[in-house]
């Protein structure tokens, strides 16, 4: 018994040289992303802040780096008309600003916007030198669809 299940241990290990880590692929892994219990993460694919629409994300803006705190985010079903509302939030916790904006599927036809099928990126910006001006520190901003907190996402400037 002790030879067949050391065989099976050599066979198994054997695969694992010849296929690689690619045979058992999930894809990207992102970790485990922690919400809490009163935001609807799943309204939304992806969520997260970046300097620019082509970088990855980020949490810490320098207002001489960075021009502006991007909250990029693209729902999940996306509606054919929906609101989404970032409020954005200084390191006192007071209101600084809100970002609100209609997204409208026959609007955006008639400005031949399209919309693709697996859902638009949609963009909400801050300038830096704003928010570092008013108060650095932590900075938070919550974003809603249809009124429905969906992610609070925290980041510090300075």
């Amino acid at each position: 018994m002790y030879v067949k299940s050391a065989q099976c241990l050599a066979l198994a290990f054997s695969l694992l040289l010849i296929c690689g880590c690619g045979a058992v692929n999930l894809g990207k892994w992102k970790g485990i992303e922690r919400t809490s219990p009163d935001e609807h993460f799943y309204l939304v694919k992806e969520a997260f802040l970046s300097p620019g629409t082509a970088f990855g994300p980020k949490d810490n803006f320098d207002h001489n780096l960075n021009e502006s705190v991007n909250l990029i985010f693209t729902p999940s079903n996306e509606k054919n008309k929906y609101v989404a509302e970032s409020i954005w939030y200084d390191p006192s916790g007071q209101e600084f600003k809100a970002i609100r904006r209609t997204y409208d599927l026959q609007e955006e036809g008639k400005k031949d916007v399209d919309r693709p099928k697996k859902g638009a990126m949609r963009v909400h910006t801050m300038p830096t030198k704003e928010l570092s001006d008013h108060k650095p520190g932590m900075w938070r901003v919550n974003l809603y669809i249809d009124n429905t907190l969906v992610r609070k996402l925290t980041f510090f400037v300075r």
